[in-house]
């Protein structure tokens, strides 16, 4: 009786390391970045994306139907403000078309309704911060002496002796910890209050489009 010979079979095994990529492209440079994962693909629903925008060259900061420097706290600030503005909604669809009418609607709520606001929260920003500080009471005043407090003020009559000014400033400051962990849990950056309020000028709806389906 013949016996056939077994059969051995080999389970080759693979790490997790196996499985990455040998290389990474240079990530400063788009180029390389694109030809390594692909280039971008915008598939919007409704209208079209901020990113695609920008890719053609139709989304422009520098364009005086967006320029909105002159409006802006400062120069530091205003370009700040625009590179936050590209990363928090390069994805996401505008809210109307055609494109002019989006950006003089943008340009406007920045010029004429955000900014006149947003800017004295932003200098007092820049004045020393104190996340302890309850209150901060600021007097000045003048006191003045007389030899003759008899006499009245009248015409060209000097009946001062004397003047001192006086100034003073109370601050006062609560507990440590309690404002610190008010601070952690409750603050907002300006630039991400900014932003808010032009959520409007996209769609809220997120969508997932591939190839138009």
């Amino acid at each position: 009786m013949r016996t056939r010979p077994q059969r051995r079979e080999v389970v080759q095994t693979m790490a997790a390391s196996d499985y990455m990529p040998t290389s990474y492209p240079d990530l400063s440079k788009p180029d390389e970045v694109n030809a390594w994962t692909g280039p971008s693909r915008w598939n919007a629903v409704y209208t079209v994306q901020l990113g695609e925008l920008i890719e053609k060259g139709v989304f422009d900061w520098s364009l005086p139907v967006l320029d909105w420097s002159k409006a802006a706290y400062s120069t530091e600030q205003y370009g700040r403000v625009c590179d936050y503005f590209i990363e928090r909604f390069r994805f996401r669809e505008i809210s109307i078309e055609p494109f002019y009418e989006w950006a003089t609607m943008l340009h406007r709520k920045l010029v004429y309704e955000l900014m006149p606001k947003y800017k004295n929260l932003y200098a007092n920003l820049d004045e020393d911060f104190d996340p302890a500080q309850v209150s901060d009471r600021y007097h000045k005043g003048r006191s003045i002496g007389s030899d003759y407090p008899e006499t009245m003020l009248s015409g060209n009559s000097d009946y001062a002796s004397d003047g001192r000014d006086e100034e003073s400033e109370d601050v006062e400051r609560g507990n440590l910890m309690e404002a610190y962990e008010t601070y952690v849990t409750r603050y907002q950056a300006i630039d991400q209050c900014l932003l808010d309020e032009l959520e409007s000028m996209f769609i809220g709806l997120y969508t997932a489009s591939i190839d138009g389906m």
